[in-house]
Protein backbone atom coordinates (compact mmCIF):
# COMPACT_ATOMS: atom_id res chain seq x y z
CA UNK A 1 0.00 0.00 0.00
CA UNK A 2 1.32 3.25 -0.83
CA UNK A 3 0.46 6.69 0.51
CA UNK A 4 1.64 10.46 -0.91
CA UNK A 5 3.80 11.63 1.07
CA UNK A 6 3.36 16.09 -0.17
CA UNK A 7 6.27 18.40 0.82
CA UNK A 8 6.49 22.25 0.32
CA UNK A 9 8.52 21.27 -2.97
CA UNK A 10 8.18 18.29 -5.57
CA UNK A 11 8.51 15.64 -5.69
CA UNK A 12 5.83 14.02 -3.74
CA UNK A 13 6.87 10.80 -1.98
CA UNK A 14 4.86 7.76 -1.68
CA UNK A 15 5.37 5.91 1.62
CA UNK A 16 5.24 2.21 1.70
CA UNK A 17 3.59 -0.52 3.84
CA UNK A 18 3.56 -4.21 3.46
CA UNK A 19 1.25 -6.89 4.83
CA UNK A 20 1.76 -10.71 5.61
CA UNK A 21 -0.01 -12.78 2.82
CA UNK A 22 -3.54 -13.40 3.41
CA UNK A 23 -7.13 -14.28 1.97
CA UNK A 24 -9.68 -12.32 -0.28
CA UNK A 25 -11.52 -11.80 2.50
CA UNK A 26 -9.04 -10.55 4.44
CA UNK A 27 -7.51 -8.03 1.69
CA UNK A 28 -11.02 -6.99 0.86
CA UNK A 29 -12.16 -6.07 4.70
CA UNK A 30 -8.41 -4.18 4.98
CA UNK A 31 -9.50 -1.84 2.20
CA UNK A 32 -12.85 -1.61 2.66
CA UNK A 33 -11.55 -0.07 6.13
CA UNK A 34 -9.75 2.70 4.38
CA UNK A 35 -12.23 4.59 2.83
CA UNK A 36 -11.55 5.64 -0.26
CA UNK A 37 -8.28 3.66 -2.20
CA UNK A 38 -7.37 2.59 -5.90
CA UNK A 39 -6.59 -0.83 -6.32
CA UNK A 40 -4.29 -2.63 -8.89
CA UNK A 41 -4.44 -6.18 -8.41
CA UNK A 42 -1.50 -7.53 -10.32
CA UNK A 43 -2.80 -11.19 -11.52
CA UNK A 44 -5.60 -11.91 -14.44
CA UNK A 45 -9.40 -11.30 -13.58
CA UNK A 46 -9.92 -14.55 -15.31
CA UNK A 47 -8.85 -18.06 -16.30
CA UNK A 48 -9.27 -17.79 -19.64
CA UNK A 49 -6.87 -16.36 -22.06
CA UNK A 50 -7.84 -13.19 -23.08
CA UNK A 51 -7.20 -10.82 -25.63
CA UNK A 52 -5.65 -8.26 -23.04
CA UNK A 53 -3.36 -11.32 -22.75
CA UNK A 54 -2.26 -11.45 -26.10
CA UNK A 55 -1.40 -8.18 -26.73
CA UNK A 56 0.49 -8.16 -23.65
CA UNK A 57 2.12 -11.38 -25.15
CA UNK A 58 2.82 -9.50 -28.37
CA UNK A 59 4.81 -6.82 -27.16
CA UNK A 60 6.98 -9.57 -25.36
CA UNK A 61 5.50 -9.87 -21.94
CA UNK A 62 4.55 -12.79 -20.78
CA UNK A 63 0.75 -13.07 -19.12
CA UNK A 64 0.27 -13.87 -15.17
CA UNK A 65 -0.76 -17.05 -14.63
CA UNK A 66 -3.82 -17.31 -12.82
CA UNK A 67 -4.38 -16.71 -8.90
CA UNK A 68 -7.00 -18.28 -7.26
CA UNK A 69 -7.34 -15.23 -4.31
CA UNK A 70 -6.48 -12.80 -7.08
CA UNK A 71 -9.55 -14.37 -8.39
CA UNK A 72 -11.75 -14.90 -5.44
CA UNK A 73 -10.64 -11.04 -4.57
CA UNK A 74 -12.55 -9.64 -7.50
CA UNK A 75 -16.02 -10.78 -6.09
CA UNK A 76 -15.26 -9.69 -3.18
CA UNK A 77 -14.74 -5.83 -4.06
CA UNK A 78 -17.60 -6.04 -6.60
CA UNK A 79 -19.75 -3.23 -4.64
CA UNK A 80 -16.45 -0.95 -4.99
CA UNK A 81 -16.63 -0.32 -8.93
CA UNK A 82 -14.29 -1.74 -11.43
CA UNK A 83 -12.90 0.41 -13.90
CA UNK A 84 -14.43 -0.01 -17.42
CA UNK A 85 -13.46 1.80 -20.70
CA UNK A 86 -15.94 2.13 -23.54
CA UNK A 87 -16.16 -0.62 -25.50
CA UNK A 88 -15.31 -0.66 -29.47
CA UNK A 89 -11.47 -0.25 -28.75
CA UNK A 90 -8.41 -2.47 -27.79
CA UNK A 91 -6.29 0.70 -26.33
CA UNK A 92 -6.63 3.90 -24.65
CA UNK A 93 -5.52 6.48 -22.04
CA UNK A 94 -7.39 6.33 -19.05
CA UNK A 95 -9.47 9.90 -18.40
CA UNK A 96 -8.69 11.64 -15.65
CA UNK A 97 -10.86 11.01 -12.52
CA UNK A 98 -11.70 7.13 -13.29
CA UNK A 99 -10.66 6.34 -10.02
CA UNK A 100 -14.21 7.78 -8.94
CA UNK A 101 -16.15 5.35 -10.82
CA UNK A 102 -13.78 2.46 -10.95
CA UNK A 103 -10.85 2.41 -8.59
CA UNK A 104 -10.30 -1.17 -9.09
CA UNK A 105 -8.36 -2.87 -11.93
CA UNK A 106 -5.86 -5.60 -13.32
CA UNK A 107 -2.70 -4.90 -14.28
CA UNK A 108 0.55 -6.55 -14.50
CA UNK A 109 3.89 -6.31 -12.11
CA UNK A 110 6.59 -7.34 -15.14
CA UNK A 111 4.68 -5.15 -17.23
CA UNK A 112 4.67 -2.46 -15.43
CA UNK A 113 8.53 -2.11 -14.51
CA UNK A 114 8.54 -2.17 -18.36
CA UNK A 115 5.94 0.39 -19.07
CA UNK A 116 7.99 2.55 -15.98
CA UNK A 117 11.26 2.17 -17.49
CA UNK A 118 10.08 2.37 -21.48
CA UNK A 119 11.79 -1.02 -21.97
CA UNK A 120 11.69 -4.66 -21.87
CA UNK A 121 14.04 -5.37 -17.94
CA UNK A 122 15.37 -8.83 -17.06
CA UNK A 123 13.94 -11.49 -15.31
CA UNK A 124 12.97 -11.58 -11.87
CA UNK A 125 15.52 -14.44 -11.21
CA UNK A 126 18.19 -11.89 -13.21
CA UNK A 127 20.15 -10.12 -10.07
CA UNK A 128 20.06 -6.82 -12.71
CA UNK A 129 16.26 -7.56 -13.15
CA UNK A 130 15.82 -6.85 -9.83
CA UNK A 131 18.06 -4.36 -8.97
CA UNK A 132 16.44 -2.49 -12.32
CA UNK A 133 13.15 -2.86 -10.58
CA UNK A 134 14.38 -1.74 -7.02
CA UNK A 135 15.78 1.14 -8.75
CA UNK A 136 12.72 2.23 -10.30
CA UNK A 137 10.93 2.45 -6.98
CA UNK A 138 13.61 4.62 -5.76
CA UNK A 139 13.11 6.40 -8.75
CA UNK A 140 9.52 7.11 -7.84
CA UNK A 141 10.13 8.09 -4.40
CA UNK A 142 9.08 4.73 -3.11
CA UNK A 143 9.64 5.00 1.19
CA UNK A 144 10.34 1.51 3.01
CA UNK A 145 10.17 2.65 6.50
CA UNK A 146 8.98 -0.67 7.42
CA UNK A 147 12.89 -1.83 6.49
CA UNK A 148 14.08 -2.09 3.25
CA UNK A 149 13.03 -2.53 0.00
CA UNK A 150 16.64 -4.55 -1.15
CA UNK A 151 15.14 -7.16 1.95
CA UNK A 152 12.16 -7.22 0.47
CA UNK A 153 10.71 -10.28 -1.47
CA UNK A 154 10.84 -10.22 -4.91
CA UNK A 155 6.76 -10.68 -4.53
CA UNK A 156 6.43 -7.47 -2.83
CA UNK A 157 8.90 -5.63 -4.80
CA UNK A 158 6.32 -6.98 -7.47
CA UNK A 159 3.29 -5.68 -5.63
CA UNK A 160 5.20 -2.33 -4.80
CA UNK A 161 5.50 -1.90 -8.84
CA UNK A 162 1.48 -2.57 -8.83
CA UNK A 163 0.89 -0.34 -5.95
CA UNK A 164 2.71 2.88 -7.93
CA UNK A 165 0.32 1.80 -10.85
CA UNK A 166 -2.67 2.08 -8.80
CA UNK A 167 -1.11 5.90 -8.10
CA UNK A 168 -0.24 6.71 -12.28
CA UNK A 169 -3.88 6.06 -12.47
CA UNK A 170 -5.39 7.97 -9.57
CA UNK A 171 -3.41 11.09 -10.94
CA UNK A 172 -4.62 10.48 -14.46
CA UNK A 173 -1.50 8.88 -16.00
CA UNK A 174 -1.80 5.85 -17.27
CA UNK A 175 -3.24 3.71 -20.10
CA UNK A 176 -5.30 0.53 -20.50
CA UNK A 177 -5.35 -2.20 -22.58
CA UNK A 178 -7.67 -5.31 -24.03
CA UNK A 179 -11.19 -5.58 -25.07
CA UNK A 180 -13.46 -4.09 -22.27
CA UNK A 181 -15.83 -7.40 -23.03
CA UNK A 182 -13.63 -9.27 -21.85
CA UNK A 183 -11.14 -7.49 -18.78
CA UNK A 184 -8.46 -5.32 -20.06
CA UNK A 185 -5.54 -4.06 -18.20
CA UNK A 186 -4.08 -0.97 -17.18
CA UNK A 187 -0.20 0.35 -17.14
CA UNK A 188 1.31 3.75 -16.25
CA UNK A 189 2.22 6.17 -18.74
CA UNK A 190 0.20 8.16 -21.24
CA UNK A 191 0.27 5.11 -23.78
CA UNK A 192 1.37 1.98 -24.61
CA UNK A 193 4.35 1.11 -27.33
CA UNK A 194 3.31 -1.48 -29.58
CA UNK A 195 6.24 -3.07 -27.87
CA UNK A 196 8.77 -3.05 -25.46
CA UNK A 197 12.73 -2.69 -26.63
CA UNK A 198 15.08 -5.64 -25.71
CA UNK A 199 17.73 -3.53 -26.77
CA UNK A 200 20.62 -3.55 -23.94
CA UNK A 201 18.63 -5.84 -21.98
CA UNK A 202 21.66 -7.51 -20.21
CA UNK A 203 24.99 -6.61 -20.88
CA UNK A 204 26.98 -9.34 -23.15
CA UNK A 205 29.52 -11.67 -20.60
CA UNK A 206 31.81 -14.01 -21.42
CA UNK A 207 31.11 -17.88 -21.63
CA UNK A 208 33.53 -20.49 -22.43
CA UNK A 209 32.51 -23.65 -24.30
CA UNK A 210 33.15 -26.86 -22.59
CA UNK A 211 34.90 -29.72 -24.82
CA UNK A 212 32.71 -31.41 -27.32
CA UNK A 213 30.91 -34.78 -25.79
CA UNK A 214 31.99 -38.05 -27.24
Amino acid sequence: MLEEVRRPEPPIRLAAVFFEPGTAVQIAAELTSLGDFVLAIGAPAAAARRACDDLLAARGIAPAPPHDEALALWPELAGVGTFQPPAGELQGKVPDGAFREGPVFETNADAVFCALRARRLPSKRHPHGMRLRIAELLDDEVLDDGGDLWQRRIEEIDAAGAAVCAHRFAVGHASWLGAPSEGILVLPGSSIPREFSTAGVLTPVERLQLPPAG
